[in-house]
C-alpha cells in the first residue's frame, strides 16, 4: 500500500488557502485564521430492562473564531453590526430596545434580513486556488469581539478577534 506522501498527483489541502466572505459576498483578505464549522451530537441513554443504549440526540453547531488583522478602519464595521442587531445604548433614548437575529435596515422602518454578517461562506481551495470544500454558515451573528493589547515593546500587526455563532452549516 502506497501512502498519499508518495504520490506525486495528489496534494493535500492546506491551512493557508482559504477566502472568508460575508453576507454581501465580500472577500474577507484581511483574515488570518478562521475555524472551520464543527458539532457536537448529545447522547441519550435509554434503559430496557437490565440493558441500556445509547441514541444519538440533539446537533449543537460549536461558535467559530475568526482572527483578522486591523488594516483600515475595521472595528467601526464591526461596531455597526452590533447597532444593526439592535443595540441601543442607555443613553440613547430607546434603552428597552434588544439585540435580534435580525438586522434593522438604517434608512427603513422594517427589518431586513442578509445585512451585515448574518451569511457567512468558508472555502477552502486547492492548489489551483479553487474552492475544494465550501462551507456555508446560516443564521450567523458575532457573540463576542477583542481587539488586540496595545505594547510599546511590540511590532506584531494589531489583531481582531471575532466569535460567531451561527444555526447550523453546510458543506458544499
Amino acid at each position: 500500500m502506497t501512502s498519499f506522501w508518495n504520490t506525486k498527483s495528489l496534494e493535500p489541502r492546506r491551512n493557508f488557502r482559504f477566502k472568508l466572505i460575508d453576507g454581501e459576498k465580500d472577500i474577507w483578505w484581511w483574515a488570518k485564521t478562521v475555524d472551520k464549522p464543527s458539532f457536537d451530537i448529545s447522547s441519550n441513554e435509554y434503559q430496557l430492562i437490565n440493558h441500556k443504549f445509547n441514541y444519538p440526540g440533539i446537533v449543537t453547531w460549536k461558535p467559530i473564531t475568526i482572527t483578522v488583522a486591523d488594516v483600515g478602519n475595521r472595528t467601526q464595521p464591526l461596531l455597526n453590526e452590533l447597532f444593526l442587531m439592535g443595540y441601543r445604548a442607555p443613553n440613547a433614548g430607546t434603552p428597552h430596545a434588544g439585540l435580534a437575529k435580525f438586522y434593522y435596515s438604517p434608512d427603513a422602518a422594517t427589518a431586513s434580513v442578509g445585512v451585515g454578517i448574518s451569511d457567512i461562506t468558508i472555502q477552502q481551495l486547492d492548489e489551483s486556488g479553487k474552492a475544494a470544500e465550501t462551507w456555508s454558515l446560516h443564521g450567523a451573528f458575532i457573540t463576542s469581539v477583542s481587539f488586540s493589547k496595545l505594547d510599546y515593546s511590540s511590532d506584531d500587526i494589531t489583531e481582531i478577534t471575532i466569535e460567531v455563532a451561527y444555526d447550523f452549516a453546510k458543506l458544499t
